[in-house]
Parts: structure tokens; C-alpha cells; sequence
């Protein structure tokens, strides 16, 4: 075995020091999201129950309510995109992790 192959397996201990902070950044950045997409929930959904037993007026018709589901949903989607993004991340850290000690 070569010098050069020997020092592509062999994990540098800078190489590994990055790996795991970047596995706790974004462990970190996980639960922010969660709690993050849990306080907006409530206050969407809040929203969402007021904007709804409101009594109705001449200038609210079904444009406004539109207008709230589709930012529900857009909220939505992007949080859920965002969480789907965080987990990749981490699984992918926590691949090259496990090959590296390997």
C-alpha cells in the first residue's frame, strides 16, 4: 500500500473534529427547528380560529380566507422541507462518521 492510500483511509483527527461539530450543529439547528415550527404552529393556528369566528364583514369574503390557508399550507410545506432537510444532513454526517472510524 502506498503512502497516499494510507493517508486517504486514515481519518485525520481535524477531519473528525469538524465531523462531529458539524453533527452537533445540526442536531442543534433540529431541535431549534422543532421548537421553532411548534411556537409557529400554535400561533398560525391561533390565527387561523380568530380570523375565523370573527363576525363576517362586507370587505372579508372568501378572498381573505384564501389567503390564510394558502399561507398555512406555504408554512407548512416550508417547515416541513426544512426538518426533511436537517435530518439528511445529520444522516449523512453520521455516515461519513461511522466510515471514518471504521
Amino acid at each position: 500500500m502506498s503512502n497516499a492510500d494510507q493517508n486517504q483511509t486514515d481519518p485525520s483527527r481535524d477531519e473528525q473534529l469538524f465531523i462531529q461539530r458539524a453533527l452537533a450543529g445540526v442536531e442543534k439547528a433540529e431541535r431549534y427547528q422543532n421548537i421553532r415550527r411548534l411556537i409557529i404552529s400554535i400561533l398560525l393556528i391561533g390565527a387561523a380560529l380568530q380570523f375565523a369566528f370573527r363576525p363576517t364583514s362586507p370587505e372579508l369574503k372568501i378572498e381573505a380566507t384564501i389567503i390564510i390557508f394558502v399561507g398555512l399550507i406555504a408554512g407548512t410545506c416550508t417547515t416541513k422541507i426544512l426538518s426533511l432537510i436537517n435530518k439528511n444532513t445529520k444522516d449523512i454526517l453520521q455516515a461519513i462518521s461511522t466510515r471514518r472510524q471504521m
